[in-house]
């Protein structure tokens, strides 16, 4: 059992790592019209090649990960390939886009799985490492787009970080093939993972549709980037304690309301986005329990999925697809096929266990 001391020591330093490796992605990608005088459809290719990146490697990267037993050496060589985007930026710019994008993935493999083995089979650490994500590209959104970036702030901060990783004593990972059942097989391990995938993917779409006129206010902004950090980190505590089908369940419901027809009040789509995003860890850590011994491959098969729910949004479909009758419909869709796949999960389990 991972000791107390090493759970928090890991928890802060990665989901802290987590932040600044965010933050400088978006700060370096968000400075390339000022500084580099980019025009519109060029800097729109560059966002698209690095969320590909970013996203579409980690599963590949992942695998790769397992294969190596490796996840601590792959998050400190994001770090590393982090500083020497920025290091380069300057001076090769596309090259820095792809190189940051690749680092981007290594850190979240490498460090994801780290986090799910942290408490094992349950959803709190995970949560907890995720939420510091979305603090970082708020922040490096901002610092990029005022003009405000600076390399060698970023690199300083980043040094000390891998430091602190390579330091750090991990958690033990079990890489020995085990079900849930310590068998050889998931019981419907194929409509398992098509459900929980397709579940995070409308959640993805639905969060990139999502129109807040409200959100030029930038103290409204900083409550909203609140409410999902609060909902990613408490998302996996409340389900461990109250039960995984309740809870996501229950959040995605509650949400629906809230954020179809409450998108232009403040108060009502904060608490909705709160809700929303609490699923997070349960699905994460279900991926991950019906691929034992693969953590980081199951960590970067949920970021596969949220680049697929994305892209539409860069296609002429995303003003259809942000009409409130879409939402409505496609958050139903994610509820639906989480609330199947947990269900066909629980024939795994202890059902107790899932329920609450």
């Amino acid at each position: 059992m991972t000791s107390k001391t090493t759970i928090i020591s890991n928890l802060t330093v990665y989901g802290i790592t987590h932040a600044a490796i965010d933050a400088t992605c978006a700060a370096l990608i968000f400075s390339i019209p000022a500084i580099q005088s980019t025009s519109a459809p060029d800097f729109f290719w560059l966002v698209i090649l690095y969320n590909i990146l970013a996203f579409g490697l980690q599963s590949i990267l992942g695998l790769i990960t397992d294969y190596f037993q490796s996840p601590k050496l792959v998050a400190f060589l994001g770090c590393v390939l982090t500083i020497i985007s920025v290091a380069i930026f300057s001076i090769e710019p596309v090259l820095a886009v792809i190189l940051v994008g690749i680092a981007n993935a290594l850190f979240h493999v490498g460090a994801g799985s780290i986090s799910l083995n942290l408490t094992p089979r349950k959803a709190t650490a995970p949560g907890i490492f995720v939420a510091p994500g979305v603090i970082g590209i708020l922040v490096g959104t901002l610092i990029g787009k005022t003009g405000s970036y600076v390399a060698w702030q970023f690199i300083l901060l980043l040094v000390v970080l891998a430091v602190f990783i390579w330091f750090v004593k991990p958690p033990n990972i079990d890489y020995s093939r085990r079900s849930v059942e310590q068998k050889n097989t998931v019981n419907y391990f194929g409509a398992i993972l098509f459900l929980v995938l397709l579940s995070i993917s409308v959640r993805s779409l639905v969060g990139a549709v999502l129109v807040f006129p409200w959100k030029s206010e930038m103290i409204l902004l900083i409550i909203l980037t609140a409410a999902v950090v609060l909902g990613k980190s408490m998302g996996g505590i409340l389900a461990d304690k109250f039960g995984w089908m309740r809870i996501g369940i229950g959040s995605l419901l509650l949400s629906i309301p809230l954020l179809v027809f409450g998108a232009n009040t403040p108060l009502l789509a904060i608490v909705g986005i709160f809700l929303f995003n609490i699923t997070m860890p349960i699905t994460l850590v279900v991926l991950s329990n019906i691929l034992p011994g693969r953590p980081a491959y199951a960590f970067g098969l949920t970021c596969l999925a949220l680049i697929f729910g994305v892209l539409p949004v860069f296609s002429s479909l995303k003003e259809f697809l942000g009409s409130g009758s879409i939402i409505l419909l496609t958050v139903i869709i994610s509820s639906v096929a989480l609330y199947y796949g947990l269900s066909l999960y629980s024939r795994n389990i202890d059902s107790n266990k899932l329920l609450g």
